[in-house]
């Protein structure tokens, strides 16, 4: 589609290639690593950010939704999908036929893949250690081992967890350790069956990646070839914590530009409500995007982009379409017009180089990094920055 405004979001394929190869570094050789390519990869584009893993070696991708499975193959895309929401008998007929892989979380399931498949069909299977959304209870493991040893239609491929607050997976006391600990007996009840297992979401790979720079034997870490499942990691965030041994560069850079600046006197207001009254004469710039492009209204008043290399407040309330940011300092005594069209940076790199993180941002709002990349629109183009035609 042709754009009009210049508000769009810039994905380095180069830094999401670059984080890649650092979780398969953390990942070593020979474990199972699946990234994370559902909600639009994270609003970044999943059909590009597909292709480009593939490309570099990924040979499993994970969504949540089968509509994004289909919109994988549909793309050309061969890599083993796993589909992590769950299906009924007329979504796990689109699975088999598109020749995904489900990830079964229910004894219904089971039953509806049963019934629809006629060649054998490779399933992970999901238990709940204290998520408490989605998986089988402990306690059914041997049921369950039961069902898959006298199954001819269903073959176990891996058993999985979801670790519910994956960045303390680095102590040895922490929630994560508890879930693991629970999770074990699971993952010995099913050796004999030869499947693996995967438990480590971004959080918990940057737990690895730590202990092992620090040669540390982790008691749960350590105790098996955890499988990787990286989300927040590949697209350039950590989790939480202050995790150093992973070098991550966010992928997504979220700009657009000023499209006119106003000359306000002091006492007068700016946006709905007039929440934002200027102290003085000042500079007002009007940037074309807002709340409806997934830049949080919270973010009035207390928010600030990256202009002209400087931090530039968001002032008034932030519109459907448009907000306004106080250039006062940065401009002072210069024509206006000489600044129409200049560059804004609302998170990720400016022209510099320099750095404003989407996690600073979602602190302002209120929210998770997760939730700040994923809010980014479907009005908002993805232009990638060095993507190879594959």
């Amino acid at each position: 589609m042709e754009m009009y405004r210049r508000t769009f979001a810039e994905i380095s394929v180069e830094n999401l290639i670059a984080n890649w190869n650092e979780i398969k570094k953390t990942a070593g050789s020979n474990r199972f690593i699946c990234p994370m390519v559902k909600a639009n990869a994270y609003g970044h584009g999943d059909i590009q950010v597909a292709q480009t893993l593939e490309h570099e070696g990924a040979d499993t991708l994970g969504v949540c939704l089968i509509e994004e499975g289909l919109l994988l193959r549909a793309s050309g895309l061969k890599s083993q999908i796993l589909v992590f929401r769950g299906f009924d008998k007329h979504g796990a007929q689109k699975i088999l036929e598109y020749q995904m892989t489900p990830v079964v979380s229910t004894w219904q399931q089971l039953q509806i893949l049963e019934s629809v498949a006629d060649d054998p069909v490779k399933v992970h299977l999901k238990f709940n250690t204290g998520m408490n959304r989605l998986g089988f209870d402990l306690d059914q493991s041997e049921q369950l081992h039961t069902f898959f040893k006298n199954s001819k239609k269903l073959k176990l491929k891996a058993v999985l967890t979801h670790l519910a607050q994956g960045e303390d997976a680095i102590s040895e006391i922490g929630f994560s350790a508890k879930q693991i600990e629970a999770f074990l007996p699971v993952v010995e009840h099913f050796k004999s069956m030869n499947v693996y297992s995967h438990i480590l979401n971004s959080g918990g790979i940057a737990s690895l990646a730590e202990v092992s720079i620090q040669n540390k034997e982790h008691r749960y870490l350590h105790r098996e070839n955890w499988g990787f499942r990286p989300g927040l990691a590949l697209y350039g965030y950590q989790a939480a914590g202050n995790f150093s041994a992973m070098t991550l560069r966010p992928v997504m850079t979220l700009k657009s530009v000023v499209n006119n600046i106003r000359s306000i006197k002091s006492g007068e207001s700016v946006s709905y409500g007039c929440s934002w009254v200027a102290k003085r004469d000042s500079k007002i710039a009007v940037v074309p995007i807002g709340y409806a492009d997934g830049f949080h209204r919270l973010i009035s008043n207390k928010g600030a982009a990256l202009f002209a290399d400087k931090m530039a407040p968001v002032v008034g309330r932030i519109c459907m379409d448009f907000l306004m940011l106080d250039v006062t300092d940065i401009i002072g005594d210069d024509d206006p017009l000489k600044w129409i069209e200049e560059e804004v940076v609302f998170f990720g790199y400016n022209e510099k180089g320099n750095l404003l993180s989407a996690e600073q941002v979602s602190q302002l709002a209120q929210t998770i990094t997760w939730e700040t990349l994923t809010s980014v629109g479907e009005r908002v183009p993805r232009h990638f920055k060095g993507l190879k035609k594959l």
